[in-house]
């Protein structure tokens, strides 16, 4: 039986505006074992990022709080950790990719004083050995000429080199779990295979466990080994990648499958897109997200509570459908 490394349930995560309530998290539980990749998927505005914001406890505070659940990593609860020792565990045991290079990297720093500054606030090192350290990162991750580029600045490097640097500082301190949080945003088709290649091979080479999050669900599938699909900030649908892309049950899972391109589809086939737009979770009722949006919609959808995630049949296979009752959607 495979070993839980990072163990998340129920988590709430909210924003308090002068509006209202914005539910971003609510009541989301999953699970990473150690060695494997996980792929949490669904459009902009769904919580995904938020969700693992929360596990790394980088919300906004104010507005944003986590008001309930609970993280296990390691059979330590992060949420009760004080804040010294939650800075021990992220960056070292946590590490995490954020989604713009450009943004996430302080572009009046060099390259080499943004990833000794990880390492030595990580590891008890000198300067020296810490931009040794650095110069070794950048060459784990494929960028030519790493001394040189330790003394370069952000701006002088493409948006590819930039994403590459962030994988650099995730695993200079030799982390045991590396989110990725829409390590291919911006980056051409090509570039985007060389990245999630790259952080494919540093997994299962050095043993880490990843998360990735990414509305691209064609973009997962040759690398996960499991996947939660997030809707309106809820896990609406998860399972292993095989049955999730083999037999998805959700009405948005099968949605989001649909707007994928395939390679052995008829070349003038066209794609279908999702009608509408996610809700707005101000003050959002506790009931189905994806209802006004269903084309399958029915009287129980409209009910004022959430449907909750039911077995499949298959292994590890789970749905928040009114829809699904024994096995298949009518």
């Amino acid at each position: 039986m495979a070993e839980i490394l990072l163990d998340v349930k129920n988590l709430r995560t909210s924003f308090f505006t002068h509006a209202g309530e914005v539910k971003a998290v609510n009541d989301v539980s999953f699970h990473v074992n150690k060695g494997e990749i996980v792929a949490v998927v669904g459009e902009s505005g769904c919580g995904k990022s938020v969700t693992q914001m929360s596990v790394m406890q980088l919300v906004q505070s104010p507005p944003g709080k986590i008001v309930g659940g609970e993280i296990w990593f390691e059979n330590k609860d992060l949420l009760k950790l004080e804040k010294k020792d939650m800075r021990k565990v992220r960056g070292s045991e946590i590490a995490m990719i954020f989604q713009e290079p450009m943004t996430s990297l302080n572009p009046v720093y060099t390259i080499g004083n943004q990833i000794t500054e990880v390492i030595r606030t990580h590891q008890k090192c000198s300067r020296k050995e810490a931009w040794d350290l650095g110069i070794k990162a950048l060459e784990t991750v494929g960028i030519p000429e790493p001394a040189v580029r330790m003394k370069s600045y952000p701006f002088e490097m493409s948006g590819g080199m930039r994403q590459r640097v962030l994988i650099a500082v995730a695993v200079a301190c030799h982390s045991k779990l590396i989110i990725a949080d829409e390590p291919t945003t911006a980056l051409d088709v090509t570039t985007q295979a060389q990245v999630m290649e790259l952080l494919l091979n540093i997994v299962k080479e050095q043993g880490k466990s990843m998360i990735v999050v990414t509305h691209n669900l064609g973009l997962v599938t040759r690398y996960a080994d499991r996947i939660y699909v997030m809707y309106a900030g809820r896990v609406v649908e998860s399972g292993t990648t095989k049955e999730i892309m083999m037999n998805p049950q959700h009405p948005y899972t099968k949605g989001l499958m649909l707007s994928v391109p395939r390679l052995d589809g008829p070349k003038d086939e066209d794609l279908i897109p999702i009608e509408g737009a996610p809700p707005s979770l101000l003050n959002f009722p506790d009931k189905c997200g994806f209802a006004p949006r269903c084309p399958f919609r029915n009287e129980k959808c409209d009910c004022s509570c959430y449907p909750p995630l039911k077995d499949v049949g298959m292994e590890d296979h789970k749905v928040a459908c009114y829809l699904f009752d024994g096995g298949r959607d009518e």
